[in-house]
């Protein structure tokens, strides 16, 4: 998969490569309706014989309309995840374009005019809800501003238990630590990546030591509480339960940190790139009367958390 990544205004000399289909969004999280999306455009390329290229933006468009803080600025997919989900999905081409004043300040015509047809697109597949250019132009009169020179294809919502699939839903979702549902409006489990650092090493003097995962400001992170995890070390997925919290059982001004016991491992893990899959919330962070408590309710959340992989692989 080839990557251009594209400031306004192009310059005039820059050649796309080939006519493509052109499939068009931010794609935070590449959900389910994302992937009908990206779906869509691979089988009408397919149909053409021509590649598939994605439109998207460097990051949140939001960003240059409001200041984004906490939460709001963070995605559920970092763009190499989001790439290697676009790669897996049959993507050859990402055209990614730095969202800027300049770009947004382009009327609808401009942007098809500048962008659409410099990239050679024979068809445009966007979701029904998707906006483009200054006064946020909807795919209803994309055809007006294509003037036959390219065929418009709007892809209509995915819905799950009734409700639209969307990166909002999914967000909210997350935040409230209803991990189930996260997971199959996304496909897939949710996933993290990061380094293994040093912590205080409160775990190891408990009895049940931890990694401690440093991972990227921008990630958007579940909410607060414990979870039933897989981590992937090198190519092997290793079953463990992860606590997303701010120790409050040993202070109220400790920062949020991620931190995965793993069963029956002993491995220094220290510098170790990993990944992290959530499964499932199993309870709220709470602050216990001391470390025995605290001890005492580890132990519980390990029965529940052996019950629950032995479960799993036996289904």
């Amino acid at each position: 998969m080839q990557i251009m990544q594209l400031t306004y205004p192009l310059a005039p000399d820059l050649e796309f490569p080939t006519p493509v289909v052109l499939a068009m969004g931010f794609f935070d999280g590449v959900h389910q309706g994302h992937q009908q999306v990206i779906e869509r455009a691979r089988h009408l390329a397919a149909q053409r014989n021509l590649p598939l290229a994605v439109l998207t933006y460097d990051h949140h468009p939001a960003l240059v309309y409001q200041k984004l803080t906490g939460d709001a600025a963070r995605y559920l997919t970092l763009k190499t995840a989001k790439y290697e989900r676009f790669a897996a999905l049959g993507v050859d081409y990402v055209y990614e374009v730095n969202y800027d004043y300049l770009f947004q300040a382009q009327t609808p015509q401009e942007f098809v005019d500048n962008f659409i047809i410099r990239m050679q697109a024979q068809v445009v597949v966007a979701g029904f809800d998707h906006t483009y250019g200054e006064r946020e132009a909807a795919m209803d009169n994309l055809t007006d501003y294509a003037q036959d020179r390219f065929t418009v294809v709007t892809v209509p919502a995915t819905t799950v238990d009734g409700k639209k699939v969307s990166s909002t839903r999914i967000r909210r979702n997350l935040s409230a630590g209803h991990i189930e549902t996260v997971n199959r409006l996304l496909q897939r489990p949710f996933q993290i990546t990061g380094t293994v650092v040093h912590g205080f090493a409160r775990g190891r003097t408990l009895g049940y030591p931890t990694a401690n995962v440093q991972y990227d400001d921008l990630q958007r992170m579940p909410g607060l509480g414990v979870y039933l995890v897989k981590m992937q070390i090198n190519d092997h997925w290793y079953p463990a339960m992860a606590s997303i919290g701010k120790n409050v059982t040993f202070g109220d001004q400790n920062p949020v940190t991620l931190e995965v016991h793993l069963f029956d491992f002993n491995q220094n893990l220290y510098g170790k790139q990993v990944a992290v899959q959530f499964l499932t919330k199993t309870r709220d962070e709470v602050k216990y009367q001391g470390p025995e408590a605290l001890v005492a309710q580890l132990r519980r959340d390990e029965q529940e958390a052996r019950k629950f992989f032995k479960l799993e692989r036996n289904s």
